[in-house]
């Protein structure tokens, strides 16, 4: 843990420090993750928090959308099934995003 973390000020959890994930793997895709949160959730660049540990249960509730909902979108957007993916990463799906463009190119 880092020594420039914040620290937390009040509540039951002050005095520890916030540790965020990491988000080199996100970052590595970037423009795919940006196209992913802007058709999936209406969501622009700034507007959102994610990191190499977010997965599509973070965001229930968005639109009043559960995972299944989501799920069903990615494929009627992407037309990639992701029934399979049983903790929803999200950087295990704009892997597999990307690897679907591939396919495709």
């Amino acid at each position: 843990m880092s020594d420039d973390s914040p620290v937390l000020r009040k509540g039951p959890l002050k005095g520890k420090r916030i540790e965020f994930a990491p988000t080199a793997g996100i970052e590595a895709f970037e423009e795919i993750t940006e196209d992913f949160m802007l058709n999936i959730f209406g969501f622009e660049p700034g507007q959102y928090l994610i990191t190499d540990l977010s997965s599509l249960h973070d965001f229930v509730g968005v639109d009043d959308m559960e995972v299944v909902d989501m799920l069903a979108r990615i494929r009627e957007v992407y037309g990639l099934d992701l029934a399979d993916l049983p903790n929803a990463n999200l950087l295990e799906i704009v892997r597999r995003l990307d690897g679907h463009r591939a396919d495709q190119r």
